[in-house]
């Protein structure tokens, strides 16, 4: 059917061709059967056994074909000639192959002795290889030895490395006793001789200035192969003050070490690094590691004792603060090191920290990610140590305490948003549900007592001492709200040109005896908002939710009226579709999240009354408005219709767009 219907086309073509809709042409149809008849006949000679040509071509074609049949044919049976032979070889194969499998079974597992004798073999040679280098001056040689035992980087060449995917559970633990055994006995050796070194070019002492005294550079050149060997050095120095009412003499003595050094370690011992591969590692910054690691170590070991007192306790925390600090901002301290604030680190990128938290546990109606409620947690516990401090001063500077964490954590908040690590949602609930914490603490009477300890007894009114961090939470609430609700609302103005573009203006009258039903042009659109408006119910909070349709049904408000209503010309029965669409359809949308939707959306419900009032009364109110009545009648007027969301010259432009109100 499809040929027959390309040549009717061809015929028409041509007809259309030759005679068009010029009557005087049409004796050309004769000529134009004619030459289809002329056609026909030479198409049916070529295929006539009547005509000697033709018979000689189609006798022809069939002794070709008959040809390559027979050659098909008997390649074929070439074919299975070979198959049977090829059975047959496969047959006696297969049976001296039985024959033998036992010897090359036996033949295997004696290679696979030998390859585990020879590594046996390698482990005793470098055992004592290494036990005559222990004690010579070669570091090189030593390390050398103990990288054909185990190289990370190298897991070919190295006895570990071979052995990771071989099947023997004994030898693999030989071999790495036997690894770890040497690590062991080498970083021992190692350590000493960097100690001894250290002190001769008078590391860490107090009496040390490297400006002025510069070590030899046989030492420098020892250092560098000992750090080369190393990978790893442990700080060192005289006995530091244990005063546990001075504080600030250890940090002072650890910050000291770390000016008078931390340049010398690079420029020293970054070269050993290179050389040794380990072109990313930043020396500088581990010595800085170690010096801060050694304080929480120190810290650990007081503060158990220290918060016995608390004087003690509150001086330890200012020292702590300022030195954190002054590492930051002399040395370039970087903030994924170790610090103070690991703790906020911890509660925000640990393991489900972004989960909801059971709902069961607190108000159903709040939506609690981990890591907030960690941190309310942190910050009451902060509390509850203080709590019963006698001073007020002391309370306040655990107070102070408080609030740079809350900073923190805000901070940290925007960070992860700003990079796209963590989603805006979960983001919203965690400020939300620590922002409802503070304005709740602010009015209770333990932190009421610290805002007039702050301000003092003459100040005029109390307020929170959480005012401005609460304050700070709600505008970037606010904020993500509107971003939020604005990437939401272009999803549905993407899903909405063929409704606003709909045929408004010639919309037939609808039957009085059918129901209304919704435009289909609006389907995908009112799906979006559907699907929206579902997920934002079932993940946010919900005050935040609440607050989130209000922003979204005001930006629909806006635009329905400005990019449809002011853009288009209404029937009568256009705006009864629109007034169904709209008061049936998406008010009743919005209406299972609010008790009065039509005060959501007070533009489209002021517009659809002026589009669907009785022509007369349209009419009247189009006089009134247009006439230089005053403009207390005229909002009488609209007051009236109950039309209180639109000045009179926009009541105008909107009656206007009705095409039973002609203007003149």
């Amino acid at each position: 059917m499809k040929t027959l219907a390309t040549i009717e086309d061809r015929i028409l073509q041509r007809i259309n061709d030759e005679i068009g809709n010029d009557f005087k042409k049409l004796h050309r149809a004769a000529k134009i059967a004619e030459d289809y008849e002329t056609r026909l006949k030479k198409i049916a000679n070529k295929f006539s056994y009547d005509q000697e040509n033709n018979a000689s071509s189609f006798k022809t074609a069939f002794e070709h074909q008959e040809q390559a049949s027979e050659s098909i044919n008997f390649q074929i049976e070439k074919l299975n000639q070979f198959g049977e032979k090829l059975s047959q070889r496969i047959e006696k194969s297969n049976k001296a192959l039985e024959l033998v499998s036992s010897d090359l079974d036996q033949v295997r597992q004696l290679q696979q002795l030998a390859g585990y004798l020879r590594i046996i073999e390698e482990i005793k040679e470098l055992n004592n290889a290494l036990t005559n280098a222990l004690n010579g001056r070669d570091e090189i040689k030593i390390i050398n030895l103990y990288l054909n035992l185990y190289e990370e980087s190298n897991t070919e060449h190295c006895i570990l490395g071979r052995l990771c995917n071989v099947n023997a559970n004994f030898l693999k633990s030989f071999a790495n006793s036997t690894a770890t055994y040497w690590y062991g006995l080498l970083r021992e050796r190692f350590v000493r001789d960097f100690e001894a070194l250290l002190k001769t070019i008078r590391w860490g002492q107090k009496d040390q200035n490297l400006i002025h005294q510069k070590p030899s550079e046989d030492n420098i050149t020892k250092a560098q192969i000992l750090a080369e060997c190393l990978f790893l050095y442990h700080f060192t120095g005289v006995k530091q003050t244990n005063r546990l009412d001075k504080p600030e003499w250890f940090y002072t003595q650890i910050l000291n070490w770390g000016k008078e050094t931390h340049l010398f370690v690079g420029q020293t011992f970054q070269p050993a690094a290179v050389k040794a591969g380990k072109i990313d590692f930043n020396i500088r910054l581990e010595f800085l590691r170690g010096l801060i690691q050694l304080t929480i170590e120190k810290l650990a070991t007081d503060i158990e004792e220290i918060s016995r007192d608390e004087n003690l306790f509150a001086h330890l925390l200012d020292e702590t603060l300022a030195f954190e600090a002054e590492i930051k901002e002399n040395f370039g301290y970087p903030t994924s090191f170790p610090i103070c604030a690991d703790k906020m680190d911890a509660i925000l990128h640990a393991e489900n920290s972004w989960i909801v938290i059971d709902p069961n546990t607190f108000d159903d109606d709040l939506k609690i990610p981990k890591c907030a409620d960690k941190f309310v947690c942190l910050l009451e516990a902060i509390k509850d140590r203080y709590y019963s401090l006698i001073q007020p001063g002391h309370q306040l500077q655990f107070l102070d305490l408080q609030l740079k964490l809350i900073d923190d954590f805000r901070r940290r908040l925007v960070q992860l948003h700003s990079n796209g690590v963590i989603e805006s949602i979960p983001i919203l609930n965690a400020i939300n549900y620590v922002k409802m914490v503070l304005s709740e603490w602010g009015e209770n009477v333990h932190y009421l007592h610290l805002h007039a300890a702050l301000v003092g007894p003459n100040a005029e009114e109390v307020n929170s001492v959480f005012e401005h961090p609460v304050s700070e939470l709600e505008h970037w609430t606010q904020e993500l709200l509107k971003n939020l609700a604005t990437k939401a609302v272009n999803e549905i103005k993407a899903k909405s040109m063929a409704y606003r573009h709909d045929g408004w203006p010639n919309m037939p009258e609808q039957n009085s005896r059918e129901p209304f039903i919704l435009s289909p042009s609006a389907g995908e659109m009112f799906q979006v908002m559907v699907t929206i408006l579902h997920n934002f119910e079932r993940k946010l909070s919900a005050n935040l939710f609440n607050l989130t349709l209000r922003i979204i049904a005001k930006q629909i408000d806006d635009y329905i009226l400005d990019s449809m209503v002011m853009n288009n010309k209404f029937s009568p029965a256009g705006a009864a579709q629109f007034n169904y669409d709209m008061t049936r359809n998406m008010f009743a949308l919005f209406g299972q999240y609010s008790r009065r939707p039509d005060l959501l959306f007070k533009k489209i419900h002021d517009a659809n009354k002026l589009l669907n009032i009785s022509r007369g009364t349209a009419l009247l109110l189009h006089e009134t408005l247009n006439s230089n009545s005053s403009l207390e009648d005229e909002m009488k007027a609209l007051r009236e219709l109950g039309i209180v969301n639109f000045k009179p010259q926009t009541c105008i432009e909107i009656l206007e767009r009705r095409t039973d109100i002609r203007m003149h």
